[in-house]
């Protein structure tokens, strides 16, 4: 392949690493608006309030339970559909290749060889494009993915609202009572057990996936 060739591969490669994170940050700042919106939440909350309401709502009386029911449905929802799109072993051979292009650029800018800096550079641009289309490829469903969280994430809070003026948002903890509806520099104290609840949930979730991944490429 031509030096031409490839850099526009690589610009390619950044202008899709540009609108990924522009779409990313259009998600953040729309569910900023979600949070602090009303009317937005509300017509954003309906569908899972059909959907989610009657499974896991409890009729709002145990919502650490529903706030756990609604992390593990989002964890499942985005760990499943990066699955789908995801080639562990080209991820692999990709992180192996970066962790030896780490490795012996340390040691050059050890020895302060700068031909040979240059040199492992131009071998990190050569696969560049490589390495960006699979991180697009693993992107492709966390658009959908997002915007499944942010509604779940829209019903959670009227949920939560509805759950403390009915007074069922005060828990009983080894560490005291405590309302689940506290605030902390803006945040309600629900949301941290959901970020905690989602972040833990994910890794076995991940692993699993990746283990039927692998099983199913061996017996294949």
């Amino acid at each position: 392949m031509t030096q031409n060739a490839m850099t526009k591969e690589q610009q390619e490669a950044m202008r899709k690493s540009v609108r990924t994170q522009m779409t990313y940050l259009f998600i953040m700042i729309l569910l900023l608006f979600v949070y602090t919106t009303p009317i937005i939440r509300y017509y954003f909350s309906l569908p899972m309030f059909y959907i989610l309401q009657p499974v896991i709502g409890l009729n709002y009386q145990n919502p650490i339970i529903t706030i756990f029911l609604a992390a593990l449905i989002t964890a499942l929802i985005n760990s499943g559909a990066r699955h789908f799109f995801m080639d562990y072993f080209k991820m692999a051979e990709i992180q192996h290749r970066n962790r030896k292009f780490s490795q012996q650029m340390r040691e050059a800018i050890r020895r302060n060889d700068k031909k040979e800096i240059e040199r492992i550079r131009g071998e990190q641009m050569k696969y560049l494009p490589e390495t960006m289309n699979l991180t697009q490829q693993q992107m492709k469903p966390t658009y959908i993915t997002l915007l499944i969280s942010v509604l779940i994430f829209a019903w959670l809070i009227n949920f939560m609202f509805v759950a403390h003026q009915q007074g069922t948002s005060i828990v009983k903890s080894p560490f005291g009572v405590g309302d689940l509806m506290k605030a902390y520099y803006g945040f309600y104290l629900w949301i941290l057990l959901y970020m905690i609840f989602s972040f833990v949930l994910s890794y076995p979730i991940q692993y699993v996936f990746r283990l039927l991944y692998l099983k199913r490429s061996v017996s294949s």
